[in-house]
């Protein structure tokens, strides 16, 4: 803050000579699948552009540091963002990701990796709704994450390369270094842009030097981004849109977590065991290494017709597609007593296509945006050794027709309201539990369970003043549970009602507006579920098991952006809350754990600009305690100390490019995050990285 102000001072004069600067509108396309004005919408929304993603890249190797800075409400990021378990939640809720509108999410079994399909340099914009939403269906608890990517501007063809590097002061296992090509153009009938990146990472050190494990996040391991667009003007009204995006994460180094002890506090340590490995099985006889190879892509074609009959027309057809490996593990047949360990990997293969069918029409009392989403899901888990499949092959058929409204009922106050019908159908052939399970041999009959549901939403806005809205709203909320995690562990004979719907009844009010220089934002949110879904491992090592029970869950947020100069600007954000589940009819209300609560979370961010002297920002992040023993959280399986994280950087331009320095931890602070320290999972319970500095180049031509 002290370099802030010795760089801001000499400017105040300036500032105080200049003019206020009218605010451009910002419009959002998620909250209602059509484009609307932020002040109009009756929600808590986040907008993070692409100068924003861009400079706090500078300063992190990870898109989830991007979201924890930047949406109030979302869990601190978790090292590594190969698993973001404790970030996918907004509002102690699971999240819904989306790219172009498209979800990632697994919803057979929810490893959390999601964010992991995201190539942060094809990013255009990211909009973020706080709250859950009948708006996209299924997955869409604790609200949705939409990452928009970019589009190619007609002209001359344009370059753009980065190349960047990042370093731990403790070793040279810690280098990183990246790479990154993209090229647009086109004319006014055909756009077009490609890209292609590079990433090799090293390995992570904590705040005292300690090697970190790698297994199960990015560390040690190299990555492939290629993705692309092209763009037909048909006519003036209609166009034809495909995109692509691949991202493929190989390991390339192994370090496994060993001695930990996370019921005692005793972070586990990190020891060599090569690439391809996981716990316990290096050295082991018989044991060969896994090369592990991660994909996650991203195809979709579009049709927009603006002068469609009934309105605006958008089609758009889809495949996503993630296939993941595991390193080598040891298993064991539980149908034979005292089988021998083998040693082999997991493989998944899951896939979903579909289409989404969007009209957007304006009728004399509102304007309506109407449709349909058709999709299919496949999972497949099986793995090297031979053994049966962890789970069985299993098939997901979903439909929804869907209709959103605004009517405005004055020239101050608007109505959103909208009615979704969702429908899902699982299809599961006979199989038999799989050889690694406890109840292994066990013999279920497949079958076709289906549940079907009714989602509502409304909410109001009101302009108080032209710079100032008050909002509320209530929405429903919906996703499956891990019906594959509760088929395998079944003692049914069969999969009727494996299906189990998390349904979630959210309410909201709040205020935002302008005042001068500073725009702020202020609400508060209760959610209620009559079945929530948390994982639980009763004991260390044992698989993770979906407790259901009520829930409810309730907190407060607020934002404000403060121009403190023309080329000064503050940025900060406070989120709080708590939450409480009811496991039997004749027991109390108990608190949600840190797996799904995140504690008090406190950021600040300060940009200067010093013009041809460079562009600086440092950004702080403070995480609260949460106490076993106070009264709202004495049912909590751990306590969560606090921490407090600082990053700064700077810009410049030199004659040819831009060059920018940063540093991520910059006072090197020692801490957990929140997660690993609720969780205490044995293989996960190891401190967050220490300072690592960052230096990249690029150059536009």
């Amino acid at each position: 803050m002290a370099i802030v102000a010795s760089i801001a001072l000499p400017a105040i004069a300036q500032a105080e000579q200049s003019s206020q600067q009218e605010p451009t509108e910002t419009i959002v396309v998620t909250a209602s699948r059509s484009q609307q004005a932020l002040s109009e919408v009756p929600r808590s929304v986040t907008v993070i552009d692409q100068e924003e993603i861009s400079s706090a890249l500078r300063q992190s190797r990870s898109i989830n540091d991007v979201l924890s800075m930047l949406v109030p409400g979302m869990g601190t990021s978790v090292h590594g963002n190969l698993s973001s378990k404790g970030q996918n939640n907004i509002r102690g809720r699971r999240v819904l990701l989306l790219i172009d509108g498209v979800a990632q999410n697994n919803s057979f079994l929810d490893f959390g990796q999601e964010l992991s399909s995201i190539d942060p340099q094809n990013v255009e914009r990211i909009e973020v709704i706080r709250g859950g939403s009948a708006v996209y269906g299924l997955g869409a608890q604790g609200g949705i994450i939409n990452v928009i990517t970019k589009m190619p501007q007609a002209g001359e063809t344009q370059y753009r390369t980065k190349v960047g590097t990042s370093f731990q002061e403790f070793g040279s296992d810690s280098l990183t270094w990246n790479v990154y090509q993209e090229a647009q153009g086109g004319n006014e009938k055909d756009q077009w842009r490609f890209g292609l990146g590079y990433e090799q990472r090293g390995g992570s050190f904590d705040a005292n030097g300690e090697r970190l494990p790698s297994v199960n996040n990015e560390d040690d391991m190299d990555n492939i981004n290629i993705n692309g667009v092209w763009n037909r003007d048909i006519d003036n009204n209609r166009a034809l849109t495909f995109t692509f995006g691949v991202r493929n994460i190989t390991d390339n180094d192994g370090w496994c977590p060993t001695g930990g002890d996370g019921a005692n506090g005793v972070p586990a340590k990190a020891e060599h065991c090569g690439p391809g490995y996981s716990n316990g099985s290096i050295a082991a006889e018989g044991a060969k290494p896994n090369d592990v190879s991660r994909t996650f892509a991203n195809y979709q074609l579009r049709y927009q017709d603006l002068g469609f009959s009934l309105g605006m027309l958008d089609v758009t057809g889809y495949w996503m597609t993630q296939d993941t490996e595991t390193f080598t593990l040891a298993m064991k047949d539980n149908t034979i007593e005292a089988s021998p360990v083998s040693y082999g990997h997991n493989e998944t293969d899951f896939d979903r296509y579909g289409i989404k069918i969007n009209v957007s029409s304006d009728l004399d009392w509102a304007g309506v945006t109407w449709g349909l989403d058709a999709e299919q899901q496949t999972f497949k888990q099986p793995n090297s050794v031979g053994f049966v499949n962890n789970t069985p092959d299993v098939e997901q058929f979903a439909i929804a027709p869907f209709a959103q409204f605004v009517t405005d009922f004055s020239m101050d106050t608007s109505l959103s309201y909208g009615v979704r019908y969702e429908y899902v159908r699982l299809s599961v052939d006979d199989f038999t539990v799989g050889n690694t399970h406890s109840n292994a041999g066990h013999f279920v009959q497949g079958g076709n369970p289906d549940i079907s549901e009714w989602l509502f939403n409304v909410g109001v806005t009101h302009y108080l003043t032209d710079n100032h809205q008050v909002f509320a709203s209530y929405a429903q909320g919906m996703s499956t549970n891990e019906a594959l995690r509760d088929i395998r562990s079944t003692e049914s004979s069969s999969v009727d009602g494996a299906i189990k719907p998390i349904k979630t009844d959210n309410y909201e009010i709040g205020l935002r507006g302008l005042i001068a220089q500073a725009d702020y934002s202020v609400a508060a949110f209760y959610s209620e579920s009559d079945l929530g879904a948390t994982l639980k491992a009763n004991e260390p090592g044992e698989p993770l098991e979906s407790t259901r029970a009520p829930e409810r869950v309730w907190g407060a947020e607020a934002t404000l952006g403060y121009s403190i100069l023309n080329n000064l600007r503050n940025e900060n954000t406070i989120s709080w809350q708590e939450g409480e589940r009811k496991l039997d009819e004749s027991s109390s209300w108990e608190p949600l754990d840190g797996t799904r609560i995140a504690p008090l979370k406190i950021t600040s961010m300060f940009m200067y600009d010093a013009r041809e002297l460079g562009r600086y920002n440092v950004n702080f992040l403070y995480s609260g305690s949460r106490d076993k023993e106070d009264e709202i959280t004495e049912g909590a399986a751990y306590a969560v100390d606090s921490f407090f994280v600082a990053n700064a950087g700077m810009d410049y331009d030199l004659p040819v490019g831009t060059v920018s320095f940063a540093i991520e931890n910059l006072f090197n602070e020692e801490y957990m995050t929140p997660y690993a320290q609720s969780e205490r999972h044995n293989s996960r319970y190891y401190n967050a990285p220490g300072r690592r500095f960052h230096l990249n180049y690029e150059v536009k031509y």
